[in-house]
Parts: C-alpha cells; sequence; structure tokens
C-alpha cells in the first residue's frame, strides 16, 4: 500500500506538498490523557513524521471516560507504553519516542521538536514545560474544564510567555471536570492547529480561542 493510498482522503483536502510537510514533521505531545491520548492518534493516523510523547502516569478507572488510547485491561499499567503500542497499531510508519517522566523546572526539548503540544492538567507543569523549550518553538496550548476550553499558539521568545498569560491562576481543588466528547472536541481543534503550525500558517498564534461547549459559541481573544 502506498502512502498516497494511505492519506488520500486528506490529500484531496490539502494537497501532497502539504502531506509531505507533515510526513516530515516532528512534534512532541506533553500529556497523553484526555487530549493528548487524541492529540497523538490524529497526529498518527494523519501521517506525522516523528512524534515524541512525554507522560509518566498509570491508566486509572477515572480515564476511561475521555482517554481514548486505554482500555480495561490497561488499568495501572504506564500510559506511554500503551500509548506506543496502540499508536504503532494504528501507523508502524510514524516514528515515536518516549520521555516517561514528569514535566517540572528540569525539563529540556529535545533539540529536533519545534512543535509542542500542551496537553498537560495543571499551570505549573505547563510553565515549565515553556520554560524547557527550544527558542523559536512553537506551543500550541489546550486546555479544557467543564464546558469551556481553549486553544492558543505561543512563540517561545517571541509571544508573551504562558506564565505571565496566567499570572496568580489557581488550581482547581479537586479533580477537574471533563467529558469525553468536551475532550474530544477541545483535542480536533488543537490538532487543526498543529497542522496549520506544520504548514506554516498557524491561525491562533497569540490569539485565544475559546470554545462554550454548552451553548456551541466560539471566542476570540489576542493576548
Amino acid at each position: 500500500m502506498s502512502a498516497t493510498e494511505r492519506y488520500n482522503r486528506q490529500i484531496l483536502h490539502w494537497g501532497q506538498e502539504r502531506q509531505q510537510k507533515l510526513e516530515a514533521a516532528t512534534v512532541l505531545v506533553a500529556g497523553v490523557g484526555g487530549l493528548g491520548a487524541t492529540v497523538s492518534q490524529l497526529l498518527t493516523r494523519a501521517g506525522i513524521g516523528k512524534l515524541y510523547l512525554v507522560d509518566d502516569g498509570l491508566v486509572n478507572w477515572s480515564d476511561l471516560n475521555r482517554q481514548l488510547l486505554y482500555h480495561e485491561t490497561d488499568i495501572g499499567l504506564p500510559k506511554l507504553v500503551i500509548a506506543k503500542q496502540r499508536l504503532q497499531q494504528i501507523n508502524s510508519s510514524v516514528k515515536i519516542e518516549l520521555l516517561p517522566k514528569r514535566i517540572d523546572r528540569s525539563f529540556q526539548s529535545p533539540v529536533d521538536v519545534s512543535i509542542i503540544a500542551d496537553c498537560l492538567d495543571n499551570y505549573p507543569s505547563r510553565f515549565d514545560l515553556e520554560a524547557g523549550l527550544v527558542a523559536g518553538s512553537f506551543l500550541i496550548h489546550g486546555g479544557i474544564e467543564g464546558d469551556q476550553g481553549q486553544v492558543l499558539t505561543l512563540r517561545k521568545g517571541k509571544s508573551q510567555p504562558l506564565a505571565d498569560i496566567f499570572t496568580g491562576i489557581r488550581k482547581p481543588q479537586g479533580e477537574i471536570p471533563v467529558t469525553g466528547a468536551g475532550a474530544a472536541i477541545l483535542a480536533g481543534f488543537m490538532v487543526n492547529e498543529l497542522f496549520n503550525t506544520i504548514f506554516g500558517q498557524p491561525q491562533l498564534l497569540d490569539r485565544f480561542l475559546i470554545i462554550g461547549l454548552s451553548d456551541l459559541h466560539l471566542t476570540f481573544l489576542e493576548v
């Protein structure tokens, strides 16, 4: 089976040149949970060249409502091990590197990564992720809580830092409410922006997209 046959539906949409850019691209997915499990799967199905996956968690029962790579038989197993196995079953041509670690102040992004998907669930780790990026890297930030989600693209060294944008934000008490449908919708918006960035045309650079899931409204905010 040729690559053209495998990807023919999306090549009809964006053309062979963009498909080649996608197949030459490397993306780091930080957090392979509610957002990251779907983001990494969509990138893999589209034929991304290489993925770095960063996580240190185990699969729990409460993950299964929204973390679409995992099954009941995976409970208690490392997310990264299962994620790589499932993603390679989907598309064996994608190179997948695992970084089994928690993102903290010691984090440094691999030097061959210039596009990063922030699929984390807390702001201290997000700030540490951004701090460890190579200058000029694009950070596609995504977040969801309840019926509201957000996507934002920043460029390291040129955009306002994420830590400044969210100065003083408080960590939610207890677990973050989220549905599988909400996580899938946000992940789709993130991957669309990841594609735009790979193709050299980010649409949300220094610009928040706020998604209201309860009444299906979209709002844009400049940062």
